[in-house]
């Protein structure tokens, strides 16, 4: 049988990015100003401009055919004890969803994992490479064409920031929330799990059975370019949840962040060295 050379740690990653606007990096890399969102608006995004930067999906707890009445009804059944229950459709798919989680503040970010770069099979240094392909890229802007950029203020072109030590951005948004008043137990940090919703059939149901609001982690699989890993903050404190409407500051990040100014319409390039141990 061949060797294949895998990485020990296939999962964990290096870098983190964040598609935006010029305006809103260098706010983030020169005074930490982080804007979170909420799955609703992401939800009515979408309904307006499409799938990409938005998603119609978020926050569904479980979902059928419009039609299949009896499973309809099953789920319906199951999740009633949550007060705020909501159906969502989505063409002709019921979701069932929270409304409360719906209105949580989440901030979203690109994770580099290990696995996405091919792994050596000799110690020593090496270069890496990989692709974070152009659809990621394009899906936040809108899918702009690449001669619209000039067209825009300087502002409001696009950016992508660049975390290149996420634990120690991750502490500084720790402290930072902590001093709102914001619990520990309150803040949710996971990845995305994206689902193929159609695996069994388009006519197929999903229940998710996870326990709110961790089905904030789940997205349709086509959405699986986006590589996503996703903060949640789980408060049903109404003040904090006014602080975190607007951008809050939680002190310069240029010593561990940098931003780039370029439309990737054709997907970023990446390249590192890498010393290689192997056990």
């Amino acid at each position: 049988m061949e060797n294949v050379n895998v990485w020990k740690s296939p999962e964990n990653f290096s870098l983190v990015f964040r598609c935006t606007t010029v305006e809103y990096a260098d706010s983030f890399v020169d005074l930490g100003e982080i804007k979170f969102n909420t799955p609703k608006s992401w939800q009515d995004y979408a309904k307006e401009y499409g799938d990409g930067r938005g998603d119609e999906f978020e926050g569904t707890m479980a979902t059928c055919k419009i039609n299949d009445i009896t499973k309809l009804a099953e789920l319906i059944n199951k999740y009633k004890k949550y007060k705020d229950l909501e159906t969502y459709m989505v063409k002709d798919r019921c979701c069932l969803k929270r409304k409360k989680d719906m209105h949580l503040p989440c901030f979203c970010f690109y994770i580099l994992k290990h696995n996405m770069f091919e792994c050596p099979g000799e110690d020593g240094v090496h270069k890496l490479t990989t692709k974070i392909p152009a659809s990621y890229f394009r899906d936040f802007t809108d899918d702009m064409e690449f001669s619209k950029v000039d067209e825009l203020e300087e502002r409001k072109r696009p950016a992508v920031v660049c975390i290149k030590d996420y634990i120690e951005f991750e502490k500084r948004l720790l402290i930072a929330l902590l001093s709102l008043g914001v619990k520990r137990d309150e803040i949710i940090i996971g990845r995305i799990n994206y689902i193929d919703y159609e695996k069994y059939g388009e006519n197929s149901w999903w229940d998710f059975g996870q326990t709110p609001p961790k089905q904030l982690l789940i997205k349709p699989k086509h959405f699986k370019q986006q590589n996503e890993a996703r903060i949640i903050i789980n408060t049903k404190n109404n003040e904090i949840k006014k602080i975190l409407d607007k951008p809050i500051k939680i002190g310069p990040l240029n010593d561990i962040a940098n931003v780039i100014k370029k439309y990737f319409y054709n997907g970023m390039k990446i390249e590192m060295n890498s010393n290689i141990e192997q056990v």
